[in-house]
């Protein structure tokens, strides 16, 4: 225990790390709350109420840090405040925009104003463009403001994460990362218990749940196998079991595909890295991986007639459904055929970004289609038809090569030799970027909402590491080819 209290003193000390002079942050919030109580004594209390908001605002700009970690944190959190029909904005884009700003002032007084440049900036703004290409030949201009925005704004937080990962360190960030959606994931399985397991829980991070979970589980995963420490092993093997029991909570099946998909693959590299790199622990260690998953399975059986019998009956309908398409499955099969066709009709910019909600106005024969009306106003549920769909070659092409880079980096980091810590961050990278390639083909959203911000993160993140296999003069890591 004392060294699991190191640990975290350490950690939160990485935290909590203000550029600014602490006296002038001190004096200049005294003068703030100074102004608001003048307000308030000459009757103006509206406006003195929103200096303690300034003074917050104030704060979190000067510490960066802290309002990076609130952003991570903030992801958890699915709270939309409605502006326009189309327009919403979120916790998590309000944080953005303070950390951009303590970004930009942190740069503005700097003297060292170096921007590092990471594999990923050019497919980013090659997709940037080629998002507003297809927004010139939108069938409606008005659709596609929003989502543009929204590409801009993640391609801002991949550099953010880029930036505070290489100063906090990849690996706090992934544990950090993994503690958010470990506590998202105990409060999912209270309300499930409480519910009586008669509803599907996804709390208080709605949807995005499922993103945030199968990217956990797969760090956790790599990192429980790579750890050198008991009590971290028995913490992140808790944290599966715990996410893993919050994903049958929600009676999701896409996580739960991307977790079967993404074990054995995160098996198979983790033995090939271990092997490369004559390490026994985490060949030991692989073997008590499947511990987690062996509780959970004797969970789900024993309570699979009162909690999880909801569950089961999706997953059998969902095992069913691939001879006899019907419910989601049989709306998955409506919304592909249609982004298809829409794609083989606007073969080159698509239709807009951000237009294939209203699709049925270009199409008004879909109306008619049966199931068609509960699919209204959604995504094609497959980001690469749907990219097609509403971008055509040129934003599915770029969209791509974003993904290819990822990959390809992500291989580098991995047949990189690193010291023993990190090689747990460079197979847990590498397996999510591969996750990621492979869910773009199933899943709804990975360049909007928090599974925008969420791919933001990877990206950042594996783009900090990759950055660091040229950046150690001391002891530069080399390739394990």
């Amino acid at each position: 225990m004392t060294e699991l209290a190191r640990s975290l003193k350490t950690n939160l000390g990485e935290i909590y790390s203000p550029r600014a002079p602490q006296y002038v942050i001190w004096i200049t919030i005294v003068l703030m709350a100074a102004v608001a109580i003048g307000l308030y004594s000459l009757g103006r209390a509206k406006y003195a109420l929103l200096m303690p908001v300034a003074i917050a605002v104030f704060w979190l700009i000067c510490s960066p840090r802290v309002t990076f970690f609130l952003f991570i944190a903030a992801l958890g959190i699915y709270m939309p405040q409605r502006i326009t029909s189309t327009f919403a904005i979120h916790a998590f884009d309000v944080l953005m925009l303070i950390l951009f700003m303590g970004m930009a002032t942190d740069f503005l007084l700097r003297r060292r104003t170096e921007i590092r440049s990471t594999p990923f900036d050019w497919p980013f703004v090659i997709l940037i463009v080629a998002t507003l290409v297809s927004a010139v030949f939108a069938h409606d201009p008005r659709y596609s403001v929003v989502p543009m925005i929204r590409i801009v704004v993640i391609y801002l937080a991949f550099r953010a994460v880029f930036k505070f990962a290489l100063e906090i360190g990849v690996r706090r960030v992934l544990l950090f990362y993994i503690a958010m959606v470990s506590v998202l994931a105990l409060y999912n399985i209270g309300l499930f218990i409480i519910l009586g397991g008669q509803a599907r829980i996804f709390g208080l991070a709605s949807l995005g749940f499922e993103t945030l979970a199968m990217i956990a589980v797969t760090m956790a995963l790599a990192l429980m196998i790579w750890s050198e420490r008991r009590w971290e092993k028995a913490l992140l093997a808790s944290a599966c079991l715990a996410i893993g029991l919050a994903i049958f909570a929600s009676q999701s099946r896409a996580p739960l595909v991307a977790i079967i998909i993404s074990v054995p693959v995160l098996v198979l590299l983790a033995r090939t890295k271990a092997k490369r790199e004559n390490a026994r622990q985490p060949l030991k260690t692989i073997k008590s991986i499947f511990v987690p998953f062996v509780l959970l399975a004797a969970i789900f059986v024993m309570f699979q007639s009162d909690f999880f019998a909801g569950a089961l009956g999706r997953y059998q309908s969902f095992v069913e459904s691939f001879s006899d398409p019907k419910g989601t499955v049989a709306l998955r099969l409506i919304q592909w055929s249609t982004a298809w066709t829409t794609f083989l009709d606007h073969s080159v910019t698509g239709i807009g970004i951000g237009n294939f909600r209203i699709v049925h106005d270009i199409y008004p024969d879909i109306r008619t289609v049966p199931l068609y009306y509960k699919v209204k106003g959604m995504s094609a549920h497959n980001v690469v038809l749907h990219y097609l769909a509403e971008t055509g070659l040129i934003g599915s092409l770029a969209l791509l090569s974003l993904v290819w880079a990822g990959l390809r980096s992500g291989q580098r980091i991995y047949r990189t030799k690193w010291t023993y810590s990190n090689c747990g961050t460079a197979v847990a990278l590498y397996t999510c970027m591969i996750l990621i390639a492979v869910t773009f083909l199933y899943m709804r959203a990975w360049t909007w909402g928090q599974g925008g911000y969420v791919m933001a993160v990877l990206f950042g993140l594996t783009a900090a590491l990759h950055h660091q296999i040229g950046d150690n003069p001391d002891q530069p890591p080399r390739s394990i080819e």
